[in-house]
Formats: C-alpha cells, sequence, structure tokens
C-alpha cells in the first residue's frame, strides 16, 4: 500500500457490493490468474507456520490468496474453498450464514463423528468441531468457531493435505491441516488506507419439483357441502391427488370458498431475499523498523427466514518491531463479537420446506395462514378446526420462539525471534484463544395466555493456551550439499466449562424469560467436556532436518513425539498409561529438470516421494470410563434393612490399556511445466491406513455393561489428484488462465475387530436408515431392513435354487412392496454410498485490460444422499414424479372399480411372494405365487393398484420403503462468476487514490445438473458429522449476487 497522498479532500461513505478477480496459488507450481507467470519458485507457508519454496517439499500443497476467500462473501472462510483445492470436499451446512461446514481432505480417516481437519491461524488452533442435527434432523446450528475468524485479515491459506505436510502437527493432524497466516504492515510504507464494502443478496431461486396440477383429496371428486358446494373432503384433504385444478369455487376445509387453483410458490412463500452487508477500514504503514495494521470489519446478515440474522464485529492488530538485527518482536490481538439469531432449522418438523412437503396439499395458501396461527381471543396457538391445517404449531415457533448465541472471541500471539549467528536463531512463542458464549432459549407458551413456555440460558468458556520454543539452523555439510534444521518444543492446554440452566414446568409469568420466572424448581446441568479443573495437556518437542544437493534433491526428515493428559489414566487405576507417541516423516524431491539438459520448451519439473505418519489421542476422561461406580439404588432386605446396589456410573467397560490412533501415509507425486509454465501438471497418489481406532462397540448387557471401550479399526484412503494449469492464449492485452482439478478418493474399510461384523457411524429417518462400516466395504455405506424385499425362488425344502425372476422386487397380496425385513429375514440391504466417485472443478480467468472475469464450475460425480423430503413427499402426491400413472397420457391404465367408480392405476415392477393367494374379481382364489403383477393382470385376475394408493404405500410413515429416499448424488454447479475492473491509476490519482476496483460477483448461481430426483437439494444436509448423508427438509436452493467496492489512499 502506498504511502497517504491526499491531494484532494476525500471522504465518502461506501456501501456497495461483492466479490473481485480470484487468484490461486498452487504449491506445486503457482499459477495466478492476476499476475504475471513466471518460472520463480514461489513461497508457500507449511506446517508450523514455516516458510519454504515450494520446489524443495516432498508432498503436496495447495495455497490460496487471500482474495478467493474474502470475494466469496461468505461468513464461515473455509466455504469459499469449495471447489477450489484438489482433494477437498467441502458441503455448506443447512443452518443459515454461520452455519458450519463438512470439510473433508482425502477421505474419512477414522470411524468417529469428527474427521474435519484442523485450523491453525498464526499458530493459534481454532475450533472446528462436528455440529448439527439428530437423527430426526430436528436442530439449529449456531456454528464452530470458523464464523468468528476474520477473513479480512488472512494473507494466505494453506492445505495441507497429506500426513507428511501435516505430520509436525502430531495428534491433531490426523485429517489434514488448513493453516492461515494473517497480513502485516509493510516497512517504510508510511500510512496507507483502504476500504473496502460490499452488500450482497441471496436468492431462494429453486426448490423441489412440486405437481401443481391436484389438489387436495385422494380422488377426482369433490364432497358435496349440505348447500350443494363443492368441497374438500375432510378425511383425505392433506394429501394432492384430488381434483384437477379448474378455477372453479369450492369450499376449503375451514369454510372459506376459494377458487380452485394452485399454490405453486406455496414453498416459498415463508422466504424472504436475504443480504449480507460487510464493510472494512483497513489501515496500515510501517517504518524503517516497525510495521503495523489494524482494521475493523463490520459484518451484518440477514437470513432467507424471517428473524434469522448474524453479526460480526472484529477488530485485528498486527505489529512488528526490529529492536537490534539480533531481536524481532512480532505480535497480534484479533477480538470478534458475533450474535446469532434464531439459526436456520437444518430439518425435520421444524423446517418450512418439510412443513410443505409432508403436511399440506398444492392449493394450501401459505400467504393467507401464516398470518393465522394465534387465538386472537384467548392467546397461545390456534387448536382444533381453527387449525384445520395443522400448522399454527409451526407457524409459532418460527415466528414467537427466539434462539439467540451471543460469542466473544479473542485470540492473541506473540513472538520473539532471536538471531544469535548468521546460521542459528531462535523463536520463542505464546499465543491464547479464549470464547466466552451465551446462549438463550426464549420459547413462549402456546397455551391459552401464552402460558407455559419456557427458558433455557447457557454460558460457556473455552480458554486454550499455547507456548512454543525453536531453535533454526543453517550448514553447509560439504560442496553442493546444504542443511538446516529446526528443533522445538510446546505446550498446549484447552479447557472447557458450561453450565445450563432451564426452567420447569412453565413459567410463572407468560412472557418474561427470566431463570427466576420458573414453575418448579430449575434444572441445572454442566458439562465439562476438554476438563475446566484439570484441562487437556499436550506436551511436545519436534525435530525437522532439510537437505539440500545442488538444488536439484530435497530430503526431509521429521519426528514429533506428543505427551498427552487424555491417555493418562486416574491415580487410583495405578496405571501409567501410553500418554507419549511418535509421529515420523520422511519426504525426497527431485527437480530432474535441473538434472538433465531438456529443451528450452521444458520447465521445472520434479519427482516427489513422502512416508509418514500422524494420528491423535481421544477425548478428555475417555481412560476414567468404567474405573468408578456408584450406590444407583438400594435394595430392602426381607428382615427389614437396606442394601445399597452399586452400578458403573456409566455404561463402558474399562480399557486398560488405550491408545493413540496411527494414520501410516505414502504418497508419490509429479510435476511437470512446459511452455515458461504455459502449462503446468501436477499429479499426486497416495495410499493412507489408519489403525488403532478408539471405539465403542456393543457387548451383551448380561456383562453388566452396554459398550467396551477399544483400539481397533483399519481404515484404508488410496487416490490421485490431478491439477492441470494452463495459459491458452495470452497476448498483450489479453490472457486465459485456466485450471482443471480432478481428484479420486477410496477409503475402505479394512478390518474392525475380531468378533465385530460391522460399527454404525450415523442413523437416519430415526432408526430406518443407517450408514456402516463393513469390513471389505466403503466407508459410509448405507443401508435399510425397509429396502426393496428381492425375490428368491426356493425349492420344496426351503433351499434357495436358480431362477430368472430372482431379484425382482416382491410384492404382496394387495400389490405393494414388502420391506426387506418381513421377508425370507433379508434384513438391512445395501442401498448406496455416502462417497462420492469422483471430484472435479473447471476454474478459468479471463483478463483484458483492466477488465477480469472469473468463472469457476464445482463437480461431484458418484455417491448417494438420503431425502427424507423425496420420501414423505412423493407419499403425499406433491412432487412432479406423483403425475406419473395419473392418467392414461401419463402412463396410467384406466379401469372401473368393483364399486362402478372410474379409476386410474398402476401395474407395479414387481413379483408376488411365493404362496401369495388373491381373491380375483369373479370371487375365486388364486394361487399368485411366483407371478408378475403384470400376468396376474393379464389373466384378468386383478385390476391396476390405484395410483394414489401405490404412491401412499411407498413412501408411507409406517410400512414405506426407505430405499426409495436413496437418491443418486451428482450435480455440476456454476458455484462462481466475477467481473471486476480496475480504474487506471492515471484516472483516479488526481483524487488522492491509489487503486480503485468494482466488481459484480454471483456465487452458487445454479446447478448445471443435478441429478437428483425432483430437484432436491444435494448440498442441504443436516449435520457435518462423518457419517451424515442425509436431507431432512433442509434448504432451497440460494443464490448470492453482489457488488464490491474496494480502495485505498
Amino acid at each position: 500500500m502506498n504511502k497517504l497522498n491526499v491531494k484532494t479532500p476525500f471522504t465518502m461513505a461506501v456501501v456497495c457490493f461483492l466479490f473481485s478477480t480470484t487468484s490461486y496459488v498452487k504449491a506445486q507450481k503457482t499459477k495466478s490468474d492476476s499476475s504475471k507467470t513466471k518460472e520463480i519458485q514461489e513461497v508457500v507457508v507449511t506446517a508450523l507456520g514455516i516458510k519454504r519454496e515450494q520446489k524443495k517439499l516432498g508432498y503436496s500443497i495447495t495455497q490460496v490468496n487471500s482474495k478467493d476467500i474474502t470475494d466469496a462473501g461468505v461468513v464461515n472462510p473455509m466455504a469459499a474453498l469449495q471447489g477450489k483445492v484438489p482433494g477437498v470436499n467441502i458441503t455448506a451446512g443447512a443452518g443459515g450464514p454461520q452455519s458450519s461446514s463438512r470439510i473433508l481432505i482425502r477421505g474419512n480417516t477414522s470411524l468417529g463423528p469428527n474427521n474435519q481437519p484442523l485450523i491453525v491461524i498464526d499458530g493459534i488452533i481454532v475450533d472446528n468441531s462436528i455440529t448439527g442435527a439428530g437423527e430426526w434432523g430436528e436442530d439449529y446450528d449456531f456454528g464452530n468457531e470458523m464464523k468468528n475468524l476474520n477473513s479480512e485479515s488472512f494473507e494466505s491459506v494453506s492445505i495441507l493435505r497429506g500426513a507428511a505436510a501435516s505430520s509436525l502437527y502430531g495428534s491433531r493432524a490426523a485429517n489434514g491441516v488448513i493453516v492461515i497466516t494473517t497480513k502485516k504492515g509493510k516497512k517504510g510504507n508510511g500510512i496507507g488506507v483502504r476500504i473496502s464494502s460490499s452488500l450482497t443478496a441471496e436468492q431462494v431461486y429453486a426448490g423441489p419439483k412440486f405437481q401443481n396440477k391436484y389438489g387436495g383429496g385422494l380422488t377426482p371428486n369433490f364432497v358435496k357441502g349440505t348447500d350443494g358446494i363443492n368441497m374438500l373432503n375432510p378425511n383425505t384433504f392433506f394429501y394432492s391427488y384430488g381434483p384437477v385444478f379448474d378455477g372453479s369455487k369450492v369450499r376449503d376445509i375451514d369454510g372459506r370458498i376459494i377458487d380452485w387453483i394452485p399454490k405453486p410458490d406455496n414453498w416459498k412463500d415463508l422466504y424472504q431475499v436475504g443480504f449480507n452487508r460487510n464493510n472494512l477500514l483497513e489501515l496500515s504503514g510501517g517504518a524503517d523498523k516497525s510495521t503495523y495494521i489494524f482494521s475493523y470489519n463490520n459484518n451484518y446478515t440477514e437470513g432467507i427466514l424471517p428473524r434469522n440474522s448474524f453479526k460480526k464485529d472484529a477488530f485485528y492488530f498486527r505489529g512488528t518491531h526490529e529492536f537490534s538485527k539480533y531481536l524481532q518482536l512480532d505480535a497480534s490481538i484479533n477480538y470478534t463479537k458475533t450474535f446469532s439469531e434464531n439459526p436456520l432449522p437444518q430439518g425435520g418438523g421444524a423446517a418450512p420446506l418439510y412443513w410443505i412437503a409432508y403436511n399440506v396439499p398444492r392449493n394450501f395458501d401459505m400467504n393467507y395462514w401464516k398470518d393465522r396461527y394465534i387465538d386472537p381471543v384467548n392467546g397461545g396457538i390456534l387448536r382444533g378446526a381453527a387449525d384445520p391445517y395443522g400448522m399454527a404449531s409451526s407457524l409459532f415457533n418460527l415466528y414467537q420462539n427466539t434462539r439467540t448465541q451471543a460469542e466473544n472471541n479473542y485470540m492473541g500471539r506473540m513472538e520473539l525471534k532471536s538471531k544469535a549467528t548468521d546460521w542459528l536463531d531462535f523463536t520463542f512463542s505464546a499465543n491464547f484463544n479464549n470464547i466466552y458464549l451465551l446462549r438463550e432459549n426464549k420459547l413462549r407458551g402456546t397455551d391459552p395466555g401464552f402460558r407455559g413456555g419456557s427458558y433455557v440460558t447457557a454460558e460457556a468458556r473455552k480458554e486454550q493456551l499455547n507456548f512454543k520454543f525453536m531453535a533454526n539452523g543453517r550448514f553447509k555439510l560439504m560442496e553442493g550439499l546444504d542443511m538446516s534444521a529446526t528443533v522445538g518444543a510446546e505446550e498446549w492446554r484447552s479447557k472447557y466449562k458450561e453450565t445450563i440452566l432451564r426452567t420447569k414446568a412453565g413459567l410463572k409469568t407468560p412472557d418474561v424469560f427470566e431463570i427466576t420466572n420458573s414453575v418448579d424448581p430449575i434444572e441445572v446441568a454442566f458439562n465439562y467436556t476438554d476438563g475446566y479443573q484439570s484441562p487437556k495437556i499436550i506436551r511436545s518437542v519436534y525435530a525437522l532436518a532439510n537437505f539440500n544437493f545442488k538444488d536439484q534433491l530435497f530430503v526431509d526428515i521429521t519426528g514429533r513425539n506428543d505427551w498427552s493428559s487424555a491417555l493418562a489414566y486416574p491415580k487410583l487405576a495405578n496405571i501409567t498409561g501410553k500418554t507419549s507417541y511418535f509421529y515420523p516423516s520422511f519426504t525426497a524431491n527431485w527437480n530432474f529438470s535441473q538434472t538433465f539438459k531438456l529443451p528450452e520448451w521444458w520447465g521445472h519439473s520434479s519427482l516427489r516421494a513422502a512416508l509418514a505418519w500422524t494420528g491423535k489421542d481421544t477425548t478428555p476422561f475417555n481412560t476414567s470410563s468404567g474405573l468408578f461406580y456408584r450406590n444407583s439404588r438400594t435394595y430392602q432386605h426381607p428382615d427389614g434393612g437396606f442394601i445399597s446396589l452399586p452400578e458403573f456410573n456409566n455404561s463402558t467397560l474399562a480399557n486398560l490399556n488405550l491408545k493413540n490412533e496411527l494414520t501410516r501415509s505414502i504418497e508419490l507425486g509429479l510435476n511437470l511445466s512446459f511452455l515458461k509454465s504455459r502449462i503446468d501438471l501436477d499429479i499426486s497418489v497416495y495410499k493412507n491406513n489408519t489403525t488403532n481406532q478408539v471405539l465403542e462397540l456393543p457387548i451383551p448387557i448380561e456383562s453388566g455393561v452396554q459398550w467396551q471401550q477399544i483400539n481397533a479399526g483399519n481404515i484404508e484412503n488410496k487416490g490421485v489428484e490431478i491439477s492441470l494449469n494452463t495459459v491458452p492464449v495470452k497476448t498483450e492485452n489479453f490472457r486465459w488462465n485456466s485450471t482443471i482439478n480432478f481428484s479420486k478418493n477410496k477409503d475402505k474399510i479394512v478390518s474392525l475387530t475380531p468378533g465385530v461384523e460391522e460399527y454404525i457411524l450415523e442413523w437416519a429417518f430415526g432408526r430406518d436408515i443407517r450408514s456402516v462400516a463393513i469390513p471389505g466395504s466403503e466407508y459410509g455405506l448405507l443401508q435399510t431392513k425397509y429396502g426393496f424385499a428381492r425375490y428368491q425362488a426356493l425349492d420344496d425344502k426351503g433351499n434357495k435354487i436358480d431362477d430368472s425372476r430372482n431379484g425382482m422386487k416382491v410384492l404382496n397380496a394387495s400389490g405393494q412392496y414388502i420391506r426387506s425385513d418381513s421377508y425370507q429375514n433379508q434384513g438391512y440391504v445395501n442401498v448406496g454410498k455416502m462417497a462420492p466417485d469422483f471430484l472435479a472443478s473447471f476454474r478459468n480467468n479471463f483478463r483484458y485490460k483492466n477488465i477480469s472475469l472469473n468463472v469457476l464450475i464445482d463437480a461431484r460425480v458418484g455417491g448417494n444422499v438420503i431425502s427424507a423430503t423425496y420420501n414423505y413427499a412423493s407419499q403425499l402426491g406433491v412432487l412432479q414424479n406423483t403425475l406419473k400413472g395419473r392418467t392414461p397420457e401419463t402412463g396410467g391404465i384406466a379401469y372401473t372399480d368393483g364399486q362402478g367408480n372410474k379409476q386410474v392405476g398402476i401395474i407395479p415392477e414387481g413379483i408376488f411372494a411365493q404362496g401369495t393367494v388373491i381373491t380375483d374379481l369373479s370371487g375365486t382364489k388364486r394361487q399368485v405365487g411366483g407371478m408378475t403383477y403384470q400376468e396376474v393382470y393379464n389373466n384378468g385376475w386383478i385390476t391396476p393398484l390405484r395410483t394414489d394408493i401405490y404412491y401412499r404405500a411407498l413412501g408411507s410413515w409406517g410400512g414405506g420403503i426407505r430405499e426409495q429416499a436413496v437418491l443418486k448424488n451428482t450435480w455440476v454447479a456454476l458455484r462462481q462468476v466475477s467481473i471486476s475492473y480496475d480504474f487506471p491509476k492515471k484516472t483516479i490519482q488526481d483524487i488522492g487514490l491509489q487503486n480503485l476496483r468494482v466488481s459484480l460477483v454471483g456465487r452458487n448461481l445454479f446447478y448445471i445438473y443435478n441429478a437428483l430426483k425432483d430437484n432436491m437439494n444435494p448440498e442441504g444436509l443436516y449435520n457435518n458429522r462423518s457419517g451424515s448423508a442425509v436431507e431432512y427438509g433442509g434448504i432451497p436452493f440460494t443464490r448470492y449476487i453482489g457488488f464490491h467496492l474496494d480502495f485505498a489512499f
């Protein structure tokens, strides 16, 4: 930033819009969309914040410029990495702007719920924990610490994908590491001022494909009221298999006369246009020996649902000072204050999209009913006949209940660097990350007079402290062979305490949300997850040696040893525990383009290899499981005395030999560059195996406990990552940069433990579908015991025999599909998998003079998602897929039923179970086992299955086939498009500006292709746990469009 030079008064309030050109830095050969491509080897930030030339690394690393993050305009900066880094799979949360994301680097490495990478900002560890809903999808995601980060302070983001890259972080780096470095001022630059302002609109543009031809009911005819006016059937109005919309006058279920027309946007009428307003003021500069930077960032977001908002005020300061050539200081402080209000429900009964899909017909008028849910006379919610569609409770929850979370996040660091000699220096650093949180739930009473209600308040504090010392030396061992070495030690402490206070039995005085207003004595709960009185401590020592042979061959050897208190046992156990564990790594990079004389058009090229180990410990106090007991109840002896009956204070059997989890990684890579970096290809192949996972497995309850804690499991991840950077066109005024990323990972369960055949990762639909780990299968195999039963022919003795019809779907005597658990003990059946076959992205930057256009296309191919919305909306007849078979024109078959009514039906694709007997149309008993429905129909014995019965049975709550809810999760998205203009310096210098940029950007614009049936949202998952692949109402499709103004003087 240049020196302040105000030639004319320049004060202005700037509120403009979003996004600007992207700049992408690839580790093995950096390409920048907005700067000239060079053969110069770029410097990247590696483990422990050490900066190194990328050509010296024996592993893959991707570095992303800060503009890639800030231009995306997202509250959670990690969401901005989506589609920009090979091998990284990011799924945004469904809870609104502050929602947490699921980040997977090279697949799932652990059977536990958390496979999130470690996040480190200037050496400070940031909590990237899992959040989200449970088995029924009903919860609210206030996000994790990612939302508190001030992305405007970022300088760069490095993604360390392999164990070799992250091994120096030890037991916290098993899932990869994302290293963030922040900005600092520049020496001798005087005072620089930067102002940035943006305004972005979030628009709901699409949702499920609802049908708008049929209204409420199960038959094509209305019922007649006492006055002869057509009216909805009061017993079946919530289905959408009723009369065709024809614009006639009919009586609604509440007695109003309405026009019989569809309400195509009734799913959309609750949503609004959201917006994000982001403003930044940044001051920076420096003198000969000092630098400084200060920024204030204000961010305010209103979500797509009423009363959903997020506020953030972030202050950042970083200063450096050179006391002498032997001693330098680098210190920074971040303070972020956030306030989240009413996050979007992530799914289930609280999610508006789910209400529309599961509760109401296509004639339901949301605009009429959304203001009619409170009893205008007595207060509380409408009930009974006054709430015929049963929506009052959901609307009351949306508009009257308040859920908030306020956070104060303090992060600070200090680093002293002492240069002892030209070849030796020492670094001492200390940092802290403290969060103080207040969460409140104010739930208004729903009884008359607004009686009832509840108030919950939770106060939490998480405090983290870290000390680190490093010594760095540089040596010349012999001619052509140089060495640098680092040794270090650190201690990390973390503690957490949460106190929850909850009213009981309602509020004494309605609408007074105070803990003292409880009818009954309040409930108090404490959570010491990380041991507030006894903090979790990890002490470490590590060493790194780098060898450079003639600038052609680079070899790194690292080692780290951790001692974790989480693996220590209580003193009464008299067991030391295996608290110590060691992680080495070995890498090599051969720059063969320096070894051999290659053609002039052949640029920097290298081969690399890595072997490394990393892993993790366990949660605090896991080693205490099963070591304590309590007197749970008493038994009265016949003589009148009482005997105390002890039991374990938890239901887990103690493990007195718990070890750390361990991941071994092997990686090979090739980098090729041609035509002065006009073509740059980078390929990585890897194989990771994770063993000794800490698992809780069920054991027979007769043992006195329900679970046993063991070290077990071997997960193997194998994959390939390819990045191709090209400059197809390059002229004086025009440049086109292109990047193609491709990654394919296969995670396989090699083994669990002897005697254990499966490990359940996650449940969905309550307990109807599960994702599971089974030896020999991929991670996250999707299974249900409510799948389609598959025909298996049997001989007279009940033995299985070959038959051409084996594998067909099985029908019962009513012509409805049989669940797999109700036929031949088929039980759980495989219905899909979580993981994609591969990920890809295509990124282009076009620059003509001062105009830049950036386009990012992001794709996922393969895998499955479980959609509860699709399942239940199909049952109710509100989706377009249920139009099939309703008329002869849509594949249905017209017939007359036994009562003389004209009907339309479907011929189910299936075969009747063995031994099935039906009564045909003439009243004769027929043996139809082993016959298809089509064959029985052709014989004239049955009519087609009425269309509404077919769909209702398929998706019903109690007897439906859950397999139909497992959808193919393949899509291609236009993730981001931005156009920006940089004003010429000669144009803006007269008004005192050094640079001025305006940008227009769209993000998540639309899906070019979406394989999910009826346009279900493939990225609307309700939590970010490792085993989750479930959409349960979620959110509609939204796009972001905005403008951005950025200038400096």
